[in-house]
């Protein structure tokens, strides 16, 4: 079905292409605050919080990634939810953070919250802002792929 709706060549299709792209920007905008944060946190931690069941798209999710012309990575089966994610590897995740599922990229556990709260208030609030931005511009492009549909 998204193949179908992505395949079209109108004006509104382009428009949800645009967003996913705008939305690919502000991902890729705040990747360098995350990384320098779980760089922090995550080498140290004994309990894996990237666990297999953040590690699936959902339908907003497909619906971006569809829009941008790629395809979700490959599962393996016969992984718990509770296993660590299959896309972590020993240096972190081997999906690129603007093409992750939604719930993996925005999952923070306890720790590294307090170390971003810890750290200076200025890039933290600087990120709140743009995750905000951020989860509104997702919001429109749903919105304007289920009014295309």
């Amino acid at each position: 079905m998204l193949a179908g709706v992505f395949s079209r060549r109108n004006g509104d299709v382009h428009e949800i292409r645009d967003l996913a792209l705008s939305l690919r920007r502000k991902i890729d905008a705040v990747d360098g605050f995350i990384q320098a944060n779980t760089a922090q946190v995550c080498p140290g931690c004994r309990k894996v919080c990237c666990i297999n069941k953040h590690g699936y798209y959902d339908h907003q999710d497909l619906i971006y990634i569809s829009a941008l012309g790629l395809k979700p990575p490959p599962y393996r089966e016969g992984i718990s939810d509770t296993d660590p994610c299959q896309f972590l590897s020993e240096y972190g995740c081997t999906i690129d953070r603007s093409i992750r599922p939604f719930r993996c990229n925005w999952h923070f556990c306890n720790e590294l919250i307090d170390h971003m709260n810890a750290g200076p208030a200025k890039p933290l609030r600087e990120f709140n802002l743009q995750f905000r931005e951020l989860q509104a511009l997702r919001q429109e492009m749903t919105d304007h792929f289920f009014r295309v549909l």
